[in-house]
């Protein structure tokens, strides 16, 4: 079952925003991230015309190369992603792009970076706007940003005419004292306002839609609380083990990788109460309101919260898979998991007993990432007999965020003919059958927001510290084990299957079960 879309009535609901003249500067133009993400989210927002001619790109990295080199891999990217624009909207993209070859660490580099861009600010005359994108290794971050305020490529407090914004990508620390510390150095050169710390997940359309869904529509948000909902799952699987990235894997591990930050934004969405306004500030004093309200871990009973896997040798087919211990770059007695299963339970008075569970893992059956919220049964149902044998399942509302966008409500209806015979069905709204062409990669909206100047969909400061705050006593408690105690508390599992058979006990035991269908 779908769901029409009638548009009839919409006219002066949409808003469309244009970003402002400006230069993009890419710290790391070299990298993967730069030619699988960047660069085509920047090319798109440019055809489309949601940024002006009245902009240029320049990429900073240390590898050798002149502009039309960087331009060739500019086109290589495009290619790889996009195969409707004409040759003439990319030549117009690519003349637009410039390279400097130099160190993070040394002045020289930062020298030519800012004659560069006084080259290109008159040429295309962007008035002096600058986003700077660092996409390096997070090791990098308080060394770039101290040499772009040594060099005066930014100034403190400049958030208006002109700007200058810095994005910087996940993670932010790898605990609560180091996250702490990147704080207090990007601090010294920029001002929070200036900061853009990006997690592409809530650049994702179905993501952005939890807070329209919630607070547009009366009939759910009433029956929103613990009241009417029995409880939401969160879960993020992936198909593919830790490829290339093996040596940063081993040094973070799934809690670091995915709860500190993808996973917690989406249960903030979930969770958070109505903001007063729409301003970043608002929406994102909430969602910081309910990491707060978060029970910390009960770090003597911790098994009874946590479930930590590691995959072992699987096959998919005919195709033999490796185990994570088998895989380049990890040690062969490596204890760093690759999936987790979590309970967290809220303290407040909107989710006061109601379970928010989470289940994430690498080499998993398929890749999905998905938001269920489930709905208490019915009381009494009067369809659940002895002789129907009928036990109707709860409804439940689902946000669909990858690899398919979309929404879903299952609910219970009468199947067709004289007897009464009952079954689930789903409404659906598919986004992409539904808007197409219309909607933006993550990327491509986050990095728009930043030449906005809106932060709604980027961490705060106090954000993070508080995540970190949750987390690191769990972190520390596992980094304190020997190896042998973590090797007791490592579940194995399947590579290929749906994680270790404990992960799938932890919700049974609380009499529920995984919805992963």
């Amino acid at each position: 079952m779908k769901i029409r879309v009638n548009q009839e009535n919409d006219a002066g609901s949409c808003e469309i925003a244009t970003g402002s003249p400006c230069g993009y500067v890419i710290f790391g133009a070299s990298g993967d991230l730069t030619r699988r993400k960047l660069l085509p989210a920047v090319f798109s927002l440019f055809r489309r015309k949601k940024i002006p001619d009245n902009f240029f790109l320049v990429g900073f990295a240390r590898t050798g190369m002149d502009d039309d080199a960087f331009r060739q891999r500019v086109r290589d990217a495009i290619s790889q992603t996009d195969d409707k624009s004409s040759q003439t909207e990319i030549n117009a993209f690519v003349m637009r792009c410039f390279y400097v070859a130099g160190g993070y660490d040394q002045d020289e580099g930062y020298l030519r970076l800012k004659n560069k861009i006084k080259e290109a600010e008159i040429q295309f005359s962007t008035g002096g706007n600058l986003v700077f994108h660092i996409a390096t290794p997070p090791s990098l971050y308080a060394t770039i940003v101290t040499l772009l305020g040594k060099n005066q490529l930014v100034w403190r407090g400049c958030t208006t005419t002109p700007f200058q914004r810095v994005i910087i990508e996940k993670p932010f620390g790898r605990d609560l004292a180091s996250s702490v510390q990147l704080n207090k150095d990007l601090l010294i050169h920029l001002c929070d306002e200036q900061i853009y710390r990006i997690d592409h997940y809530l650049g994702k359309e179905t993501v952005q839609n939890i807070l329209m869904f919630r607070f547009a529509n009366q009939i759910f948000e009433p029956a929103w609380n613990r009241n009417y909902i029995d409880h939401v799952q969160i879960t993020v699987a992936e198909d593919i083990g830790v490829e290339h990235r093996a040596g940063y894997f081993e040094q973070a591990g799934l809690l670091r990788d995915m709860f500190q930050n993808h996973i917690l934004q989406l249960a903030t969405l979930v969770g958070m109460e109505p903001p007063v306004d729409l301003s970043a500030d608002s929406i994102r004093d909430e969602r910081v309101k309910f990491m707060k309200s978060i029970r910390p871990f009960d770090l003597d009973n911790l098994h009874g919260q946590l479930i930590r896997g590691q995959y072992g040798a699987g096959k998919d087919g005919a195709l033999a898979m490796k185990a994570y211990r088998e895989e380049q770059g990890v040690g062969a007695a490596s204890c760093v998991e690759t999936y987790f299963a979590m309970k967290l339970q809220v303290d407040n008075g909107r989710w006061q007993g109601v379970p928010f569970y989470i289940q994430t893992g690498k080499r998993l059956e398929k890749k999905l990432t998905r938001i269920t919220v489930v709905f208490n049964k019915v009381p009494h149902c009067m369809f659940n007999t002895k002789r129907s044998g009928f036990n109707p399942a709860p409804n439940r509302l689902i946000f669909n965020i990858q690899p398919q966008q979309a929404i879903s409500l299952l609910f219970q209806a009468k199947v067709p003919g004289s007897k009464m015979c009952l079954s689930s069905l789903a409404m659906e709204l598919d986004y992409h059958e539904t808007f197409g062409e219309k909607m933006d990669e993550d990327y491509s909206t986050l990095i728009l927001d930043c030449m906005l100047g809106d932060q709604t969909l980027f961490w705060r400061k106090d954000s993070v510290e508080t995540s970190w705050k949750l987390l690191t006593p769990v972190l520390e408690q596992w980094e304190s084990c020997n190896r042998e105690a973590k090797k007791d508390l490592l579940h194995g599992y399947i590579a290929g299957g749906w994680g270790p058979e404990a992960g799938q006990r932890f919700i049974e035991e609380d009499g529920r079960t995984w919805f992963i269908e």
